[in-house]
């Protein structure tokens, strides 16, 4: 049987803290998720949890992590030389994100999009769920930027999980599972800084999910 959730997390963390091109800020990990708050969380999605879900949180309830590297050649100086991971409580991810997840529509109005955040990686954007009204949410994970965007990536949460801990959650790494984003400066840098940072990088995990 592979690793837990759990240990795969903690691995990061103890590599990122030997890695000689990383300085880590901020790391936390959540005590595991109460039944009766996962349970809650569940009648809140309509019955159905996403794929994977339930596992994670049942091993821990959110994770928070801030590094930055230290390679002077690529070094920016900005928040672009740093990773981020902010996965939610389960209690926040299926709560209400009315007034929060929204975005102009092309008549200059406001539509609300049902999105449940789960990785605030940055206060302006995010790894989502989306769950239609009266139904329980996708599978699949979408990027949110609040306010403007909501692209789907393809993949399940437990894929999502697979790529973050690769990426790091390098800076906006998201990005380059979107189909539509992948010319951005963010996805650029992303590929261009990865390989000089971790020797482990594999840049077959960070493209757009095939149809299904």
């Amino acid at each position: 049987m592979g690793q837990g959730y759990r240990e795969r997390f903690e691995s990061m963390a103890e590599e990122l803290r030997s890695n000689r091109n990383v300085r880590v800020i901020k790391l936390a990990l959540g005590r595991p998720g109460a039944r009766a708050e996962i349970a809650n969380a569940e009648r809140r999605a309509g019955g159905a949890l996403p794929n994977g879900v339930e596992r994670f949180y049942r091993e821990m309830n959110g994770f928070s992590l801030e590094w930055e590297h230290t390679v002077e050649s690529i070094r920016s100086h900005d928040s672009s030389d740093r990773g981020f991971v902010e996965l939610l409580p389960i209690g926040r991810v299926f709560a209400s994100w009315r007034g929060q997840t929204w975005f102009a529509d092309i008549e200059g109005g406001e539509t609300y999009r049902p999105v449940k955040p789960f990785d605030r990686f940055q206060p302006e954007a995010c790894a989502a769920f989306y769950q239609p009204p009266g139904k329980a949410p996708e599978d699949r994970v979408y990027y949110h930027y609040f306010g403007e965007i909501l692209e789907a990536t393809g993949y399940t949460f437990p894929e999502y999980v697979d790529r973050l801990l690769a990426s790091r959650g390098f800076f906006y790494w998201i990005v380059t599972l979107c189909a539509g984003l992948q010319s951005t400066r963010e996805a650029t840098s992303f590929r261009q800084k990865m390989p000089l940072i971790f020797d482990d990088f594999e840049d077959a995990l960070f493209h757009p999910a095939r149809p299904v």
